[in-house]
């Protein structure tokens, strides 16, 4: 009985983080620029993990923006789901999709910005 206690308490836990927000490609035959912010209330951030899923037909690049340049950047086709994540010293981040003759399909990402 006390383990099941020990297990419950655990995960329970592990759980407390702030949760992970959404957002998603509105036309994936469409560019877009995506700015994903942090949750009101939290204080200064120092990390941030972004994952995006998606299924498009053709080809799309990916690219996550710091201080104007390309900081990470993923060529995508067809079914795909890729994390990006590390350190982060900004209240939000700018993704921009770019297509490359897509006809059609879905684009989101799952991100999360880690406070102190």
């Amino acid at each position: 009985m006390r383990l099941i206690f020990i297990i419950a308490l655990c995960i329970s836990l592990l759980g407390c983080g702030k949760p992970s927000q959404s957002a998603h490609v509105s036309d994936p035959t469409r560019p877009e620029t995506i700015l994903l912010t942090k949750q009101a209330g939290q204080d200064a951030i120092h990390n941030i993990d972004i994952r995006t899923r998606g299924s498009i037909v053709r080809s799309a690049r990916i690219q996550l923006i710091l201080n104007g340049g390309i900081y990470k950047e993923e060529v995508v086709n067809g079914k795909f789901n890729f994390t990006w994540g590390g350190d982060w010293y900004a209240d939000d981040a700018e993704v921009r999709y770019i297509p490359d003759g897509v006809t059609s399909g879905s684009v989101s990402f799952n991100y999360t910005f880690h406070d102190n």
